[in-house]
């Protein structure tokens, strides 16, 4: 299935896998394919990534295990990168989500 055809409820729950496998607080986590997708699409649709992130403050609230703020600096400046401006100067990019793909360290993957 698609990010795009998730609620912010199941994308929460998605970002929720991936922080918690970056920060080692256990769970199964996401593939390396999985969380580049997330962030892409998050990153391409800054009012999805907003409603996805309303929905994962209910989540942390009932779990109380992280520390306050780290999940939305997590979530803004390690896992999602802004999509660029349409670039007038590079047709092949015009018009499409373009990001640089981080490498995961091999620990992050399980």
């Amino acid at each position: 299935m698609h990010q795009r055809d998730l609620t912010p409820v199941e994308l929460a729950d998605l970002l929720d896998a991936a922080y918690r496998q970056d920060r080692g607080l256990g769970g199964e986590g996401l593939g390396l394919p999985e969380r580049v997708e997330l962030a892409d699409f998050l990153g391409c649709h800054p009012d999805v990534q907003a409603k996805a992130w309303l929905a994962w403050q209910e989540l942390i609230a009932e779990g109380g295990d992280m520390e306050e703020g780290e999940p939305q600096y997590w979530l803004d400046v390690e896992f999602v990168e802004p999509c660029p401006e349409h670039n007038s100067t590079s047709p092949a990019l015009s018009g499409f989500c373009h990001k640089i793909r981080r490498t995961v360290r091999d620990d992050q993957i399980r």
